[in-house]
């Protein structure tokens, strides 16, 4: 019982006469908040079957459009300083594909646009980051859809509809914010 006494008063004398010094609250008026969110963007797979129209005539390129509503929540659109598109692909045709990307507004009308990407043939692992800087590029914050053209190469030989072969495509965006506690 004595030891218990004893352990009770180092306890005490520890907890009555620690240091202390007093906050300094006006620190979180310099503090930024840096978060990152990443999420995926559009995913499609494309066969020969779906070059070719109702009439069986092989058509060049097909066209995906994603909603993007990000900058819907005005955090997001006032705080955003860059943009990551990353986008990977796997090309099973015996033709090389070109994709086209644009970032459009709730009008349709183009706010950023890619330089065409050039995915050869028999390429399995294709992988590609853009980065794009909002305040180089300001008008990506009206971004409402992600339009997304892949183009098969004409090299005069039509695809075989009954090819199994496969064009993969797969994108996400990466954004970086920065804000302040106020």
């Amino acid at each position: 019982m004595n030891s218990l006494k004893k352990i009770s008063f180092i306890l005490s004398l520890f907890i009555f006469t620690s240091c202390t010094d007093n906050l300094d609250f006006n620190q979180l008026d310099d503090y930024i908040l840096k978060p990152v969110y990443t999420s995926a963007l559009t995913y499609f797979t494309v066969v020969p079957p779906q070059f070719f129209d109702a009439a069986g005539v092989q058509q060049f390129e097909v066209s995906s459009q994603a909603e993007f509503g990000v900058f819907e929540n005005k955090f997001f659109r006032d705080n955003v300083v860059k943009l990551d598109f990353n986008m990977e692909a796997r090309n099973e045709f015996d033709k090389n594909v070109s994709v086209k990307i644009e970032f459009l507004d709730k009008g349709n009308n183009t706010v950023y646009n890619f330089s065409p990407i050039e995915i050869e043939s028999k390429d399995l692992n294709y992988i590609y980051l853009e980065e794009i800087d909002i305040s180089t590029n300001p008008n990506v914050v009206n971004t409402a859809t992600v339009k997304i053209t892949a183009e098969i190469e004409n090299t005069g030989t039509p695809l075989n509809q009954t090819d199994d072969n496969k064009f993969v495509f797969k994108s996400s965006a990466t954004i970086y914010i920065e804000s302040s506690l106020e």
